[in-house]
């Protein structure tokens, strides 16, 4: 479950923008290769930094 940060209201499954008011959702993934924490509006599958596979770290 994804809460909107713009509208508030819960946002189920992957959107890219809220199905409520429409806003750009962010999705931040951490890669626990590298460190670092990624900021990107979709869901990633490889770190952009290190190449990293996040299959296995989706919620």
């Amino acid at each position: 479950m994804v809460i909107c940060p713009y509208c508030q209201k819960e946002v189920t499954g992957e959107f890219d923008t809220c199905p409520h008011c429409g806003v750009t959702m962010i999705y931040f993934h951490h890669c626990h290769r590298c460190n670092q924490e990624i900021a990107t509006t979709g869901i990633l599958k490889f770190c952009p930094l290190c190449d990293a596979d996040f299959s296995d770290q989706m919620n």
